[in-house]
């Protein structure tokens, strides 16, 4: 009985053994690479670098000027997710105005993609005049559902050193928003894009499903993180949560709104970003909590507003508060001089197309959503996105066709 004990005891003493072992081989595991890098909150003098690994406990990024040779490096954290992977997370800090920055990512010491090196431009001040940025919405319909993903970012790749800052106008994720495919839908397409091309994201109906859970943790942005502003030059970007049409914390945020655009009033441009239309000659309905919203926009000085969620391309005239075209710009649908009012642009073309796939119901405009005369300055029926060029007081934008790369509207407006 008691050599059965003592063999016991081995034994346990053999697995408790063998277990340690086996934790420190799993401890010392090179890092898997399981999300390349992408830019975020790029802003004054610093960004955010975030990329996700298999394993690892220390995230650090070695940076420099393009101009320079000698690196610098900062530490940031590691945390693990919901689904076990491991976020890193490293905020580089001094940066010089509107400069481009090479960098590297190490998870435990150890440098990721054989020392592949990245590039960004940082953040631009208000010195610096001229900066572009590209726009689209509903971007992550799988491909077996009749989603581009691939194609929008082919079409971007090849446009990317020409970009300083990209703005998503939500429906990030179909069908649900969860970040279980994340990767699979989004951004194992974007890994020529997103590590080189700061972004800017809000919610659209489709990432409002558990967004705390989901679409909250996949990005870090300013504020509460469903909506929030931030300077870039001489232009003031508002992005606002239009939830599924009803808006989150709508009162809140419409005062928060007020207060935002108020402060800011005297910016050369003023421009929001939000997921839902107001009045519009697309399919959509005009969600009238985004109407309830021209006369704030009219009062403040808005400029321009893009928006997804119709999974096509329009660009509206300039309307006034009340949401009506302004009659002096009738007509003149590509050169605006001094316009009152805002424009308003659905975007809504960026990886879904309404009559394809998962939305195949054939695009007509809903005659009742064209009630508005005189409301629509161009339309397109193709997979598409905005391209925005702001030099000063001129705002000129180009509408690319992710299939052949054709320019399929373009505008100007001069203040």
């Amino acid at each position: 009985m008691k050599q059965k004990i003592v063999i016991a005891g081995i034994k346990g003493i053999l697995a408790l053994g063998f277990l340690y072992l086996s934790s420190c081989v799993n401890e010392s595991k090179p890092p898997k690479l399981l999300r390349k890098p992408y830019l975020q909150t790029v802003l004054a003098d610093s960004a955010t670098v975030l990329w996700r690994t298999e394993n690892g406990t220390k995230a650090s990024v070695a940076f420099k000027k393009v101009s320079d040779s000698l690196w610098a490096e900062a530490e940031g954290v590691t945390r693990k997710t919901r689904l076990g992977a491991i976020e890193n997370e490293v905020s580089l800090h001094n940066l010089d105005p509107y400069t481009r920055y090479e960098y590297r990512i190490f998870t435990d010491g150890q440098a990721l993609l054989a020392e592949q090196s990245y590039e960004f431009r940082s953040a631009a001040n208000a010195q610096q005049h001229k900066f572009n940025f590209f726009a689209v919405g509903d971007i992550g319909e799988p491909l077996e559902t009749g989603g581009t993903p691939d194609q929008l970012a082919n079409a971007l790749e090849r446009e990317r050193t020409n970009f300083d800052l990209g703005v998503l106008l939500g429906d990030i994720i179909y069908p649900d928003g969860k970040s279980e495919v994340y990767d699979q839908n989004l951004f194992q397409y974007f890994g020529e894009v997103f590590p080189y091309v700061p972004l800017f994201t809000v919610l659209g109906n489709h990432d409002w499903h558990a967004p705390e859970k989901n679409y909250i943790q996949e990005w870090k942005l300013p504020h509460n993180e469903y909506y929030y502003s931030f300077d870039y030059s001489k232009v003031h970007f508002t992005a606002l949560d239009s939830k599924n049409g009803d808006f989150y914390e709508y009162d809140k945020q419409v005062e928060w709104l007020k207060n935002d655009l108020r402060e800011h009033k005297e910016a050369e441009w003023n421009i929001i970003i939000i997921h839902h239309n107001g009045n519009s000659c697309t399919y959509k309905e005009d969600y009238e909590r985004v109407v309830k919203l021209y006369p704030i926009f009219e009062q403040y000085g808005v400029d321009l507003v893009l928006n997804g969620h119709a999974h096509t391309y329009e660009r509206l005239n300039p309307m006034n508060g009340e949401g009506k075209p302004i009659a002096d710009y009738i007509g003149k649908d590509s050169v605006y001089r001094h316009p009152e009012g805002f424009i308003s642009i659905t975007v809504g073309s960026g990886g879904k197309l309404r009559g394809v796939g998962s939305d195949p119901k054939p695009f007509t405009p809903d005659p009742e959503n064209c009630r508005h005369p005189n409301l629509v300055a161009k339309a397109a029926h193709l997979w598409a996105y905005l391209h925005i060029s702001i030099d000063g007081n001129v705002l000129t934008g180009k509408t690319i066709a992710t299939e052949d790369f054709s320019v399929v509207d373009e505008f100007r407006i001069e203040k």
